[in-house]
């Protein structure tokens, strides 16, 4: 029998732990993703944060579980690391996931010694994309392995249901244990499997709180928690929040402590349903996001009661199917100084990109105090520098020349200079 071949050994060098760790931070270090950087893109917080992100936690945990496999002494650096931030994509990771922390926590893990696995953890995303035969037990596991992260910082879930939707409440319940901690969270289950009762009791118990993604909250006879504006900051409902009649009528005795600045307007209801609240809070706001993916019709008007209620703006940022919805002709832009633009049609025609410039420089005269105009989507950048490249040309060299108006890309990069690459 031939003799089996021998592994080459490989010696790492011998450098102090601390120094490891720090290449090990280094090498999976995603920007973005955690406490406080994340707040820095708090108002995207959802789909569009999700796309761009997501696939990079996912390589750097692949990563991460390279280097605890290298010898014991890596294990024991780079666990931290690995479970920094927890991301699930498949239901049969969650009781799996669960169990291994149960073990840890009760000092039964493979690794003798090793502390709970669990208090690493500063973010969780369960991205869950399959559909499960038992949603029930998804549900219950998702709601003990929350029980085990007693210091996260970031919360999204986004679990999808076959059956009729069921009750959260679990998961929601197994967030007190980390209240005190939890800054972001994302809650967009699928399809409504909650009562607004239940995550407004959660929300009481979140001083620290500070970007809400809840889109598919609806309101019952509960209020919102105004109480949560002395620490929120980025506020994401479809439905405006419901507030009591005496904070209508009186004014809010809490708005010495406002620390609101940022909301994510969804034009696809009424402006009615915001109406309220920014008569209350508009004067806070200094950043909106509007998403216009209804029709141009309610864009305008969402931008008329911006406008009207929200007199400290600086930032917009409109986001909407196509470019050819955005219209500043009939619905003056409310004086900012910066204007994001995405439009999830990655692939616009040249005359879709001709009317969108055209209604741009109107803004350079109209509205003085813009400075930035920013397309934010990488897609849309390609689409406008490859397929039209002249609109942008023609556009820069004659509709925007002399004006003191920036035109960048996703990266914040002048388009006339990547013109110049192309």
């Amino acid at each position: 029998m031939a003799a089996r071949a021998k592994r080459a050994v490989i010696q790492l060098p011998s450098l102090p732990p601390e120094l490891w760790d720090h290449i090990f931070e280094l090498a999976t270090h995603v920007p973005y993703t955690l406490v406080p950087e994340i707040f820095e893109k708090s108002i995207f917080i959802g789909p569009i944060y999700n796309r761009e992100y997501h696939p990079k936690l996912r390589a750097a945990l692949v990563t991460k579980r390279y280097l605890v496999r290298v010898c014991r002494q890596w294990w024991h650096i780079a666990i931290r690391h690995l479970y920094r931030a927890i991301y699930i994509g498949r239901a049969r990771s969650l009781s799996s996931l669960c169990n291994t922390l149960e073990k840890y926590a009760a000092g039964k893990g493979t690794v003798a010694g090793a502390e709970p696995l669990g208090q690493w953890t500063q973010r969780l995303d369960v991205a869950v994309r399959d559909r499960s035969a038992r949603p029930d037990m998804d549900a219950q596991h998702c709601a003990n392995l929350v029980k085990r992260l007693p210091n996260l910082a970031i919360v999204s879930i986004r679990m999808l249901f076959a059956v009729a939707p069921l009750p959260l409440f679990g998961i929601l319940n197994a967030l007190r244990y980390s209240a005190s901690s939890i800054r972001v969270l994302d809650w967009t289950p699928e399809p409504l499997s909650y009562q607004s009762s239940e995550i407004v009791e959660l929300l009481w118990s979140l001083p620290r709180l500070h970007t809400l993604h809840c889109p598919q909250l609806r309101w019952g006879r509960e209020y919102f928690p105004t109480s949560i504006l002395s620490s929120l900051n980025t506020l994401s409902l479809t439905f405006g929040p419901r507030l009591e009649k005496n904070r209508l009528t009186e004014g809010d005795p809490e708005q010495t402590c406002i620390n609101l600045r940022k909301v994510v307007l969804d034009s696809l209801r009424s402006i009615d349903v915001w109406e309220d609240f920014m008569s209350c809070y508009g004067t806070s706001i200094t950043s909106v996001q509007i998403l216009a993916f209804s029709s141009t019709l309610r864009l305008n008007q969402y931008l008329d009661m911006v406008k009207r209620l929200c007199p400290n703006l600086l930032q917009m940022t409109i986001l909407a199917d196509v470019f050819s919805w955005m219209s500043f002709v009939d619905s003056l832009l409310p004086p900012v100084e910066y204007l994001g633009l995405i439009a999830r049609a990655f692939q616009g025609t040249r005359t879709a990109y001709r009317r969108l410039f055209s209604c741009l420089a109107i803004l350079k005269d109209r509205v003085p105090t813009l400075r930035v105009i920013q397309f934010l989507d990488r897609h849309n950048v390609q689409c406008l520098l490859t397929r039209h490249s002249q609109v942008v040309l023609h556009a820069l060299e004659h509709e925007f020349a002399g004006s003191d108006l920036t035109i960048v890309d996703h990266e914040g990069n002048l388009l006339s200079e990547r013109l110049a690459t192309v």
